[in-house]
């Protein structure tokens, strides 16, 4: 395996060279790999992360990003600045490349992924001067169920942009990240929050889309071209038009205009 032929002075192999030398199997290396390399951007994971799936970088996550790019989504939240939260975030690839493009990033995970290998990568990229003229990514610990760390992440949002990859596993825990979702997606129709998973709970996979179309506007994204995509898949969340209109109305009226 390509673990077995690293030595401690060879770089990291590169996720792309993974998937040109495996193909759907670089997966499979890749969750295996202490350190790999994106696009330049270097990530540690660490399969040793108690109670967490955090401690690796999923293929839902790859494909998140992927997908981002091919729209020019994160050059163009970056050139504008957008706020940007990701929840989940485990080891923090999709937040890195969403910092490098300039966007104003929080990342968030339960506290010991937060401040285990997600810091170490925010850390090691820092040193690598990987973010250039942009901020590095903000990292906060979030229990989707802890009332006090939600409240610290809403203290500095709301965001424009909300992302979470594998984050529905269970059917109790859909309720809270629906509502973390709820809380600090900024009330705009320009709002957007991806959600891309594969198929951990048949239950609460069904749970996730009945709620969520409770609350928000639910596009399938079909257009997805990724290895893995006949796995995972994309959800586009944006607010009813109801509810943008309330928050105009109630924001006219505090106003007095």
């Amino acid at each position: 395996h390509t673990g077995a032929r690293m030595t401690s002075t060879s770089p990291p192999p590169s996720y792309d060279a993974l998937l040109a030398e495996h193909g759907p199997g670089a997966f499979f290396e890749l969750a295996n790999l202490r350190t790999f390399t994106y696009d330049g951007l270097e990530l540690e994971q660490d399969s040793g992360v108690e109670n967490s799936c955090g401690g690796i970088v999923w293929e839902s996550a790859f494909c998140l990003t992927k997908f981002l790019e091919s729209a020019d989504a994160f050059a163009r939240w970056g050139r504008r600045r957008k706020k940007l939260l990701e929840l989940g975030c485990g080891c923090g690839l999709i937040g890195l490349v969403a910092a490098r493009a300039g966007a104003v990033t929080v990342m968030t995970d339960v506290k010991e992924v937060a401040f285990g290998a997600c810091s170490r990568n925010v850390e090691r990229n820092v040193e690598a001067k990987a973010f250039g003229e942009h901020a590095p990514p903000t990292v906060k610990a979030l229990d989707w169920e802890r009332e006090d760390e939600l409240n610290e992440v809403i203290a500095i949002g709301p965001y424009d942009v909300v992302l979470g990859t594998d984050v529905v596993f269970s059917v109790k825990l859909v309720g809270p990240l629906l509502t973390c979702i709820e809380r600090t997606l900024k009330k705009s129709s320009s709002s957007v929050c991806y959600v891309c998973i594969q198929r951990r709970s048949p239950d609460a996979h069904e749970e996730f889309l009945k709620q969520t179309k409770e609350i928000f506007n639910v596009r399938v994204v079909r257009e997805l071209d990724f290895m893995e995509d006949d796995e995972c898949e994309l959800f586009e969340l944006t607010w009813m038009e109801k509810d943008v209109g309330a928050r105009r109305t109630k924001k006219k009226r505090k106003t007095g205009e």
